[in-house]
């Protein structure tokens, strides 16, 4: 049996996704300047949310190649021994750069020291952007129960009405889950004292991939039926479209009700709420609408978009360290560490620093056990497909 089609505007999706987070990191240093004004606080708030597509857009796009590639069976020790050795060996290894480099109290022990990296592996904590991480890899770790789960679905929604019925109800069942989380455990505190049970569920909510389930069936959705999803993008864009820019006013409405008089309280655009669910998903499929476009042009940014893509793992890895970094040189001689415009000077020379630092380590022989399986990546994308295969999805 042939290797299917690689799906080639994931690496542009990733691009975005990518250069997203970076943006939304680099807000979050600047909003915390001193002097900064209440325009400039504005601004940030409302770039801020249109990047909030970021973290679901990976999650999403999982989905779709775990459900693409292993939707019929999967040999689960295989499956997970790849995934150990593409993800969490670059993880571990970042995370002991982050403690050793970052943090400054460490256990002089080396037992301690492995104890603590163990404990901040598990919880994605060695720094501030790894939470992600810990988060994607349960879906690894569980797919054989999602993928139980998503073949019961898809058996329930045999047929247009049913397929919709079953669909609205997922969506409504993950939007009262936001709301749970949003909602009810801050208002409800102590109904969730002590134990594992408040520690996953409650603590570390946002790293515990239950509350991300929503966009990883969509990625299923979209990934056994492929064809009819970017048939649907193209012809719906319009109304997709304008259900998201509505949807975005609302959240905007949001985020000034509930930061306080005169602050930007960026905390309040989280994505594990209703509205942010809704809003995501509709900006999602207009990213996956966009990469379709764009995936099109035969042009050299659009090589250098996807390439970004395709490195994009590794320097998401090592972009906090490099936005610490140039942070600390530009206060040091006292240039674009502050304002709009010095926030997109920060973001260009880190997303950039990111990708090629990302890219020339993928070079060296042992490249993978810092970025992952990006340059496997790069040849199977320059490899012919068979010509079976061509018109798959």
């Amino acid at each position: 049996m042939g290797r299917k089609e690689r799906i080639a505007e994931l690496d542009l999706i990733r691009a975005f996704a990518f250069l997203a987070v970076v943006y939304q990191h680099v807000i979050g240093v600047f909003i915390r300047e001193k002097g900064l004004s209440e325009q400039a606080a504005i601004v940030y708030g409302m770039l801020f949310h249109l990047l909030k597509f970021a973290v679901p857009a990976f999650v999403f796009i999982t989905g779709l190649v775990l459900f693409y590639n292993y939707y019929e069976k999967v040999n689960y020790l295989a499956f997970l021994r790849k995934r150990i050795t593409e993800i969490v060996v670059p993880y571990a290894i970042w995370s002991a750069i982050y403690l050793t480099v970052v943090q400054t109290k460490l256990p002089e022990a080396g037992g301690a020291f492995f104890w603590l990296l163990f404990k901040k592996l598990v919880t994605g904590t060695a720094s501030y952007h790894l939470w992600f991480v810990a988060m994607i890899f349960q879906f690894y770790l569980l797919y054989p129960l999602w993928q139980k789960v998503f073949r019961w679905l898809q058996r329930l929604a045999a047929g247009r009405l049913r397929f919709f019925a079953v669909g609205a109800v997922v969506a409504c069942v993950y939007a009262s889950l936001m709301w749970f989380s949003a909602r009810y455990i801050p208002a409800h505190p102590g109904d969730f004292d002590g134990g594992w049970l408040e520690t996953f569920f409650i603590k570390y909510r946002d790293r515990n991939s239950f509350y991300y389930f929503g966009y990883f069936l969509l990625g299923g959705v979209a990934a056994v039926a492929l064809p009819a999803f970017r048939d649907s993008l193209r012809k719906r864009w319009p109304l997709i479209l304008g259900a998201c820019c509505l949807l975005y006013v609302w959240i905007g409405y949001e985020l000034f009700r509930d930061s306080g008089s005169g602050t930007i309280n960026l905390n309040v655009a989280t994505s594990l709420k209703p509205s942010m669910f809704w809003y995501t998903v509709a900006s999602l499929l207009i990213v996956y609408g966009l990469a379709l476009w764009i995936g099109k042009k035969q042009a050299a940014w659009v090589h250098w978009l996807g390439l970004v893509g395709k490195y994009s793992y590794g320097a998401y890895l090592m972009h906090a360290l490099i936005l610490t970094y140039v942070m600390k040189g530009l206060r040091g001689i006292g240039l674009f560490h502050t304002g709009i415009i010095g926030s997109l000077v920060v973001f260009a020379v880190c997303a950039i620093g990111s990708f090629l630092l990302s890219y020339g380590l993928g070079k060296l022989p042992f490249g993978a056990l810092f970025v992952g399986a990006a340059e496997k990546k790069q040849k199977r994308a320059s490899e012919p497909v068979p010509q079976k295969l061509q018109n798959a999805g």
